[in-house]
């Protein structure tokens, strides 16, 4: 009796849905690597910053700057600066941590937005003041702005997305980094995380109340604009509401009320 012949083989050839599903499988596993990596940089940050001389800090808000051509939009004006600085004044004068030398632009842009950049570079656009309705309502973003720079909640960022080498040069004091352009704009164009959010406006608070401020301005200012403006403003996206901040700068306000007069943003030129 003659046995059936075996059925052919492809050798060493392997079949379109084994190559298939083996892909699947190394692709799984180079993006839990990443994934992972990404996690371990992010949690290094977190960790080490306190080790970050701040003259990092500063390099990398510099750079941004020049890389955002922050300078190329200013007020004309310098009635707009000048405006700024004196609301900021008490704000400054009130800090506990003194490591950072703040440097203010107001930028012509009509977006009600303003930002801050490692190493205390803090723009406000021209469309804010306009939208402001009193010195109280500035200063609570001014106050938040600032709280994002003490925090060093940019340089975390740019420290995370730049990697575990440039964070490795950033313990060393190294400075000798440039800045990607595609890093400098996601710092300003895409919200910091929820509890960073949450941690400038509860910093943000306790500044403003230890600088005699009414709290209140935070609030009003930001349910204002969600309940008049057509379209969502910058400031909205990239300040996400932490979900009570009516709650907290009401309680803020009752335990300490505001007793200083600010100017009011009314009328201030920017040309």
């Amino acid at each position: 009796m003659t046995e059936p012949e075996p059925p052919p083989t492809e050798g060493f050839r392997m079949s379109k849905s084994r190559s298939a599903l083996e892909l699947g499988v190394m692709v799984g596993i180079v993006a839990t690597l990443l994934g992972f990596s990404v996690w371990i940089v992010r949690h290094a940050v977190d960790l080490t910053i306190g080790q970050v001389p701040v003259a990092v800090d500063r390099t990398l808000g510099e750079q941004v700057s020049k890389a955002l051509g922050a300078t190329a939009t200013q007020c004309t004006n310098p009635a707009a600066l000048d405006y700024v600085q004196k609301v900021a004044a008490p704000l400054l004068a009130s800090l506990e941590d003194k490591r950072f030398s703040f440097q203010f632009v107001v930028s012509a842009s009509e977006d009600v937005n303003a930002f801050a950049l490692p190493g205390g570079y803090v723009t406000v656009n021209y469309g804010l003041l306009k939208a402001a309705e009193s010195g109280d309502e500035v200063a609570a973003v001014l106050a938040h702005e600032l709280q994002h720079v003490l925090q060093r909640h940019g340089t975390r960022r740019i420290l995370r997305d730049m990697g575990s080498s440039v964070l490795l040069s950033a313990l060393f004091g190294g400075t000798d980094f440039l800045v990607p352009a595609s890093v400098a704009q996601n710092l300003t164009n895409s919200a910091y995380d929820r509890d960073q959010e949450r941690e400038s406006d509860a910093r943000g608070l306790e500044l403003m109340t230890r600088a005699g401020i009414d709290p209140r301005g935070m609030s009003r200012f930001f349910e204002r604009l969600a309940k008049t403006s057509p379209s969502l403003p910058t400031l909205l996206s990239t300040h996400p509401d932490p979900g009570d901040r009516a709650a907290k700068a009401a309680a803020a306000a009752g335990a300490h009320p505001g007793t200083r007069a600010l100017p009011s943003p009314k009328g201030v030129p920017c040309k």
